[in-house]
């Protein structure tokens, strides 16, 4: 069995982004994201990209899990977030998915789709404000 997860928004594309928009999904080549807000979660979203936190990086980078690369990105906060929100963001990363069908994490149907061992993997971590549901 797999499943759909579509992880909380947190904040949009900056400036410095660099993507190919002629292709859908656009494919993007340099990631720079501005928080707007966050609720917590370990892994976010931004369409087409998803983030994810060092505590979810560093465990990610021993597991057995396929399908993803872990990159550098540029993290910035808006006004508005340093304004309106307590909190100290941590570190955040960009988990591009790399995967097919065969894999721990693959897109399909534009969402970001994950097996089994991604499900149970994942849900050692904040993911309060994802939507999740089976896959068909």
């Amino acid at each position: 069995m797999s499943y759909f997860i579509e992880p909380e928004v947190s904040g949009q594309l900056g400036d410095n982004t660099n993507m190919d928009l002629s292709i859908h999904p656009p494919k993007v080549e340099r990631l720079h994201f501005v928080f707007y807000g966050w609720l917590g979660d370990d892994l976010i979203e931004c369409f087409p990209v998803f983030l994810i936190t060092e505590k979810l990086k560093n465990a990610l980078i021993i597991s057995e899990l396929s399908g993803y690369e872990i990159k550098d990105c540029q993290i910035e906060e808006s006004d508005e977030f340093k304004l309106l929100q307590n909190v100290i963001l941590p570190n955040f990363f960009w988990l591009s998915i790399t995967g097919n069908v065969n894999d721990d994490f693959s897109i399909a149907s534009k969402k970001l789709k994950i097996s089994d061992n991604a499900f149970s993997f994942l849900s050692q971590y904040n993911l309060q404000n994802a939507i999740i549901s089976k896959s068909s």
